[in-house]
């Protein structure tokens, strides 16, 4: 089962992740992923070296960030349970007033994709607004009664890991690079 959902849980960060726009000259895109320690995230600059691992490791954690002309502008953070129940694909979006979170809830079991939206001000979280409500198929549904996976919201760029990496990796030119956090 874990397998199929991680395998699922990748291609929904591709998806989401990959934007319909061609990436620019000076936009730069890095793959993630965390590795089963729970401290530790890789980073790729070949999304076909991403995929290779992902298969191997079995990820529940992964990331994409993306910078333009040296600056971070989006990330992707996805998460998923060994269970494969479900999947919360974060997709962070700066603007110059902070952040706009929009949140993909897929729930397997209960055949759901809720998604919903929330702006960060200053590292303070607006509540999030149900943006849709869907069966995975696209069947426009409710979520009564429906709990929610808990994710934590980021709020600062610099506490998160991945964006620790992928800057390392910016600064010193490298492909990859492991790197362990505590």
């Amino acid at each position: 089962m874990r397998r199929s959902a991680t395998t699922a849980a990748l291609l929904t960060l591709m998806t989401l992740s990959s934007g319909t726009q061609a990436q620019t000259n000076s936009e730069q895109s890095y793959w993630l992923l965390a590795r089963d320690d729970g401290h530790t995230w890789c980073g790729y600059k070949n999304m076909s070296e991403f995929t290779s691992d992902v298969n191997k490791q079995m990820p529940t954690q992964s990331a994409r960030v993306t910078y333009l002309a040296g600056q971070p502008t989006e990330f992707t953070y996805q998460v998923a349970p060994e269970s494969g129940d479900w999947v919360v694909v974060d997709r962070y979006t700066l603007s110059k007033d902070g952040m706009i979170l929009r949140r993909a809830n897929l729930l397997a079991q209960k055949n759901l994709q809720i998604v919903q939206e929330t702006t960060i001000h200053d590292g303070k979280i607006e509540p999030f607004r149900v943006i849709t409500v869907t069966t995975l198929d696209g069947k426009k549904t409710d979520s009564s009664n429906t709990d929610l996976p808990a994710v934590s919201v980021r709020t600062r760029l610099s506490e998160i890991p991945f964006v620790a990496v992928t800057t390392e990796m910016q600064s010193r030119f490298i492909a990859k690079l492991c790197k362990t956090f505590e």
